[in-house]
Parts: C-alpha cells; sequence; structure tokens
C-alpha cells in the first residue's frame, strides 16, 4: 500500500522546517513519492526481525506508517527537533493498529536522547542534507546502535533534479540547476547534494558499508502544462525560501522565466505527462561487532 495520512481535524501548521516546507507540504511531497515500491525497495536491507526502530528526523513519521504493518514485532521511536512536526505526527498516529509501538521524541540528530545499544536499526530519510556536521551525526547513530546494528540512510542529490513535460525540458532544467546550485552554496556546510557522498562519510564514521543504490524519486502524472509548471513555481519557492535567498534574488527570477517560457511554448492548457525527478540514495552500513 502506497503511505496514507489520516486528514487532521486541525488547521494544518504553516510554520517552515529546516527543509523549507510546511507540515502540509511535506505531507503531499511523501505521498507524492513514498509509495508501495519504495516501502518494498527500503524493505530488502531492513531484517524482518528487528526490534528497534530509531528514525532520526522523522518529521511526520513517515515511515512509521510505510514500515511498522511489515515489521510486526518493532517499535518505532521517531525524533526530530522541530516540535511542531511531532505534534502533527502524533495526531496523525493517533487511531492506527501500531500506533501503541510508536514513541515520539523531541531531539537533534547531533545529541540523541537515547542510550547506547537502543536500537538493532536506525534510519534517517532526508535528514543529513539539514546538517552541518555530518560527522557528528554519524557518530551518534553509532553511538545507538547496538553491535552488528544496522543504519540505513536515504539522501537526494538535488542538483540532478530534473523536470519533464511530455519530453525533457533543457532550459527549464538549466535553471533550476542553478537555483539548487545557489541553495547548496547558502546552505553550506550542510550539504543539499549529499546522496552520492554518504557511504564515503560512513566509513569515515566507522560504519562497515553494505551497499548504495539510487533511486529515482518521482512520478508521472497526466496533467495541464499550466498546472504542472505552477508546481514548479512553487519548488522554486520553497528552495529559495529554505535558503533564505530574497524572493528579487536573480538566480530565482531567471528560473520562473525559464518556467514562464516554457509555458508558452507548449500552450498553458495542453495536457500531457509531467514528473519532477529526483535521484535519492540508500546507503546500507552495519556497525562492527
Amino acid at each position: 500500500m502506497d503511505v496514507t495520512f489520516p486528514k487532521p481535524d486541525v488547521a494544518p501548521d504553516l510554520t517552515r522546517g529546516l527543509d523549507g516546507l510546511t507540515s502540509e507540504e511535506i505531507r503531499a511531497s511523501r505521498q507524492g513519492w513514498w509509495d508501495e515500491s519504495f516501502t518494498q525497495f527500503l524493505l530488502r536491507w531492513i531484517p524482518a526481525e528487528t526490534h528497534r526502530l530509531i528514525d532520526v528526523g522523522c518529521g511526520l513519521a513517515t515511515a512509521a506508517h510505510a514500515l511498522l504493518p511489515c515489521l510486526g514485532s518493532a517499535t518505532y521511536l521517531g525524533i526530530d527537533a522541530d516540535e511542531n512536526r511531532l505534534r502533527e505526527a502524533d495526531k496523525l498516529l493517533a487511531g492506527t493498529a501500531y500506533a501503541k509501538r510508536v514513541e515520539l521524541q523531541r531531539g537533534r540528530a547531533e545529541q540523541l536522547p537515547c542510550s547506547e545499544c537502543a536500537a538493532d536499526l536506525v534510519l534517517s530519510s532526508m535528514t543529513l542534507q539539514h546538517v552541518t556536521d555530518v560527522q557528528a551525526v554519524l557518530s551518534e547513530i553509532k553511538r545507538v546502535l547496538c553491535p552488528g546494528g544496522r543504519f540505513v540512510a536515504v539522501e537526494p542529490d538535488n542538483l540532478a533534479n530534473l523536470f519533464y513535460f511530455d519530453g525533457s525540458l533543457q532550459e527549464v532544467n538549466a535553471a533550476f540547476r542553478d537555483l539548487f546550485a545557489a541553495q547548496r552554496q547558502a546552505r553550506r556546510p550542510a550539504d543539499t547534494a549529499i546522496g552520492p557522498a554518504v557511504p564515503r562519510a560512513l566509513e569515515k564514521a566507522g560504519f562497515r558499508v553494505i551497499d548504495c543504490r539510487p533511486y529515482a524519486v518521482g512520478r508521472v502524472s497526466r496533467v495541464s502544462a499550466s498546472e504542472f509548471f505552477e508546481r514548479a513555481r512553487r519548488v522554486a519557492a520553497i528552495v529559495i525560501a529554505s535558503a533564505n535567498l530574497p524572493p528579487d534574488n536573480s538566480v530565482l527570477q531567471e528560473c520562473l522565466a525559464a518556467v514562464n517560457r516554457a509555458v508558452a511554448a507548449v500552450g498553458p492548457d495542453t495536457v500531457g505527462y509531467g514528473c519532477q525527478l529526483v535521484p535519492v540514495f540508500v546507503s546500507v552500513a552495519e556497525k562492527n561487532p
């Protein structure tokens, strides 16, 4: 089954987190790409006998909804620095069959609120790209893993974002690459393109790397050009917000201009097949016994 969240009974939180997303946007984003195929892709590296799972940077606890139905004996501890997201996550978990197996705690990835050897599996999804000291986080993850425990990291290369509408959009993609490069520079020492660099970082931290696989995140949908390119504009706005760059930034303005030219070229009422594709890298490592 795809990851589906029940609709909360309260107005969504509009505060933007470290990733530049509101709770509503992160919910829509996860539902847009975390489907049954991705769950099965992850499960090949998650032992069925997993008992204690810690999710670092859990956000809305997407992983709990996806994985716990398949891990009948596992408990889940979700840790996030954003208290608002933890409250949203708690509401979304209420009434699920696995709610009693879930605990949520506020904490930072650099100083996890867990004892040593607290988990046999640690997961982080789209988290390392936002931290300023990856080695400190990996050291903490190694501390809370039991000997032989496994760490699964899901991280993107945002420089490789690609947009398609009935084919490739070269000008739009070139403009977005410049925009994502500006975001990456503004957010350093965090790295929004960390995905392919994670295995080397894991080795440096003393983990034994088991595997690293790229996975294409994206879903093709039949949509009008005006709707598709409006989504692209929203992506651009989120990128700028997450980098704390001004809305009159020249790179953003060129990106929006490229989008407008693309709309004019295909016609706003044209219905076609559109997709935003982002490569993510699933890195798997173990703590030495």
